[in-house]
């Protein structure tokens, strides 16, 4: 069974949270003086840049970016040669100011989210650069639910199906600090994102490279066949529990990906042999994220090791940059290879009150194809890493 992907699963993208922003729950228009403040600037270098709101000076004018966090951005842009008006698009999480300056709050985001979309589709930025937690969470919105600390975010270059989006701080915020290192790191995040000059890859289909298996003997030759070309192998255990030790422990599937061809299985039978076969055998490299996981069930199901380990996602992301909060296949997959959190439906599952969790609750197939994107993107991810630290291969 090949590129069936319930609607309910793994989606490469998400659909849109509709393109009609909810202005009458808000009502912030009421109290503006220039409500629903429109995008502003010609946008030559084809750069979007979304703040958080509209503050006193800007809600005056009738123009974003003008106050004086704005004149902070404008001034740090002059030094790139830079002028933001000309170069970029501007505008804000939400078009209307909210009372006092306050942060915008998730409803509100929500509500005003159809305005970035709108925005984004009718000029096709190449870049979008996110000043801030609000104005990121409100472009993240269909890609990730919960961003946690914004330290980690920023400095990526998030390679989206369409426009790249570069996240950094929000100048009020700088100013605020006073730190002279934020103040370089911010310089440098704004010349990465309007240096950019190309459009992001293709999204890859995932939902036409993962090969969902049931018959034993179609798995045992598959793992063959996988070994048989040998090179980079990841493998992925889904569980129902984080200890192998517990009583009751036991896999529940497994995946294989070598990047050509990624199958996921039930952990039966013939399967569970070819796996252990595998699992022994040199010349296949194999890769896993937190490899420690797959390593400690192997010796419990086989009594013996993982032959030929070769590569760990999460150590090697941990080794490109060691800020908290950033080195899960999740994560990675997202700011690297611009696929979306994939995991919210199968996620509580994988969660419990004791030691084990409700995996073999979920729908077997559902299973399996969640299982089958961790490997895939773990072997797509492994190969980014190695060009990134200068491996050959």
């Amino acid at each position: 069974m090949k590129g069936f992907f319930p609607s309910s699963l793994v989606q490469q993208e998400k659909p849109d949270a509709g393109l009609v922003p909810k202005c009458g729950a808000c009502g912030l228009f009421k109290g503006c003086q220039s409500p629903k403040m429109p995008v502003y600037g010609d946008g030559d270098r084809q750069v979007m840049v979304v703040g958080e709101a509209p503050g006193q000076t800007e809600d005056e004018e009738g123009r974003p970016f003008i106050g004086r966090a704005g004149e902070y951005l404008r001034d740090c842009l002059r030094r790139l040669h830079v002028n933001l008006d000309r170069d970029a698009w501007t505008m804000n999480s939400l078009i209307c100011r909210p009372p006092g300056n306050k942060t915008p709050d998730e409803k509100q985001i929500g509500y005003c989210h159809p305005n970035i979309l709108n925005a984004i589709r009718q000029h096709g930025p190449r870049v979008v650069l996110t000043l801030g937690r609000s104005a990121l969470s409100t472009v993240l919105l269909d890609y990730w639910m919960d961003l946690g600390p914004l330290e980690r975010w920023v400095g990526w270059r998030i390679p989206l199906s369409k426009h790249w989006v570069c996240p950094t701080y929000h100048p009020s915020y700088l100013l605020r600090m006073k730190n002279p290192l934020m103040d370089r790191l911010f310089l440098d995040h704004l010349r990465q994102a309007f240096e950019i000059d190309k459009d992001p890859p293709e999204a890859f289909d995932f939902r036409q490279a993962i090969e969902i298996l049931y018959d034993e003997l179609e798995i045992y030759e598959a793992i063959r066949d996988i070994n048989r070309v040998g090179g980079w192998a990841a493998v992925d255990y889904e569980t129902n529990c984080l200890k192998p030790e517990y009583p009751g422990a036991k896999i529940v599937s497994c995946s294989i990906s070598n990047g050509k061809r990624t199958i996921s299985y039930p952990w039966v039978g013939k399967a569970i042999v070819a796996t252990g076969m595998f699992l022994q055998s040199i010349g296949t490299r194999k890769i896993a994220s937190n490899l420690k996981f797959e390593e400690r069930w192997t010796l419990k199901m086989f009594g013996r090791g993982v032959v030929d380990w070769g590569w760990d996602t999460m150590l090697a992301s941990h080794c490109l940059d060691n800020r908290v909060g950033i080195c899960s296949l999740k994560f990675q997959s997202l700011v690297k290879l611009g696929v979306p959190a994939y995991n919210e439906n199968i996620e509580p599952y994988l969660s419990g009150n004791g030691r084990f969790n409700r995996i073999e609750e979920v729908e077997i197939g559902d299973l399996l194809l969640y299982g089958g994107m961790d490997s895939l993107l773990e072997y797509k991810l492994a190969m980014r890493q190695r060009k990134e630290m200068g491996y050959a291969d």
